[in-house]
């Protein structure tokens, strides 16, 4: 056989057990007959994968009970992934802290870390917290091959691309190339997404935005972000800007204050835990607080911040025309469900008529940050595109 016919037979079977494997990882448990039905494989080829992947312990046969098992002929049995066949470490940077957890394949959080501060005084402190994250989770695996690579959601600017973080939480503007970084240091794949690209990716692959083509997620948090999915694809831009709406000029006039991406009235300046904490003398907590005793300055606050997210929010829509929008983030929490009626309310009555057949949904309580980023090993480890995915 020549080198090349011998190296597409190669990776042909690998492709193809890369196909069962993430049936079994994501239908589980199902029998051999099934998965010949779903991936369109011969019976052989199927129970010639499986067999190798039993003596991998990639998975498991799992025994039925007798009334799951009646009739008569040969019984079909179900195969399902093995938990520890491989593990995910999920790293999340904010801007005082950075956490990590390792996750099974069954998605149990399996150890964690974490590291804490007031705020990152350089690139090598950064890189430091981070290393003393990675190792101390590393210690707690026995067998450090299971672990398959390091997903990192970032609450910034990144290049998903290389792996770079091109603006992160309290050190501004800088171009960190920190996949290459923990890579050389770790020897493991490193995958980087911003925080709420990976929200979205989670929300379209297994949660509310399963059933959506088209969809925004806007999340009104310490900072304000966005992710387009459009056809079931994540859009980044050419500068990995698109979704940025934290920098719609939702404000005007005296409110149109500074914001540090060099413009002004920008949403994030008012509505946004730290724009709030930066241009006003509330916190979260103060904001909350003094919103329910009526405080009537603060009610006049919480009122600029629903029109101006209204109007960004229906031009959004105007622009991209969806079939859902997700909204979440601890500022809408705090506005309280009233408000949030009254956002939809607006955002319907300023965006043309054919496009207010589409759902908003509201997002009470986000997942982990650290199991959104064990997602994107996972989802690199079975060479799977999101939308195609049946978590």
């Amino acid at each position: 056989m020549s080198t090349a016919k011998s190296s597409s037979s190669t990776l042909l079977k690998s492709i193809n057990q890369q196909k069962v494997l993430f049936l079994i990882f994501s239908e589980g448990p199902i029998s051999r007959v099934e998965l010949a039905q779903r991936t369109g494989l011969s019976h052989q080829t199927v129970a010639n994968i499986a067999g190798r992947l039993l003596e991998e312990h990639a998975i498991t046969e799992t025994q039925l009970s007798s009334s799951e098992a009646g009739g008569i002929g040969r019984k079909r049995v179900p195969l399902s992934i093995h938990a520890s066949y491989f593990h995910m470490i999920g790293i999340e940077i904010a801007a005082k802290s950075i956490r990590g957890s390792v996750y099974n394949l069954k998605g149990e959080q399996r150890a964690r870390a974490v590291e804490r501060t007031e705020r990152y005084e350089d690139e090598e402190h950064l890189l430091l917290l981070l290393h003393g994250v990675i190792g101390e989770l590393l210690q707690t695996m026995p067998d450090e091959h299971k672990v398959k690579g390091i997903g990192i959601s970032v609450k910034g600017l990144v290049d998903s691309r290389t792996g770079c973080l091109l603006r992160t939480p309290g050190l501004g503007w800088q171009r960190i190339p920190l996949k290459d970084l923990l890579e050389d240091k770790h020897g493991l794949p490193v995958y980087l997404e911003n925080d709420v690209n990976l929200l979205a990716v989670n929300e379209n692959m297994k949660g509310t935005l399963r059933d959506s083509m088209n969809n925004v997620t806007l999340m009104f948090d310490y900072g304000i972000g966005g992710a387009i999915v459009l056809d079931k694809k994540l859009i980044t831009g050419s500068t990995f800007v698109a979704g940025e709406f934290g920098h719609y000029k939702g404000f005007h006039g005296a409110d149109a204050l500074e914001c540090f991406c060099g413009g002004q009235g920008c949403l994030t300046t008012l509505a946004s835990i730290s724009g709030l904490a930066h241009n006003t003398a509330h916190t979260l907590d103060s904001l909350k607080a003094d919103l329910a005793g009526g405080k009537p300055e603060v009610v006049e606050l919480a009122g600029k911040i629903l029109e101006s997210a209204s109007a960004a929010i229906a031009n959004v829509i105007t622009i991209l025309n969806p079939d859902r929008i997700l909204l979440c983030g601890r500022i809408l929490d705090m506005l309280g469900s009233e408000r949030r009626a009254a956002l939809t309310v607006s955002i319907l009555r300023n965006i043309p008529q054919t496009c207010r057949g589409l759902t908003f949904d509201y997002l009470e309580q986000l997942p982990d940050g650290t199991e959104l980023a064990a997602g994107i090993v996972l989802k690199h480890a079975f060479e799977v595109s999101f939308d195609t995915l049946s978590l």
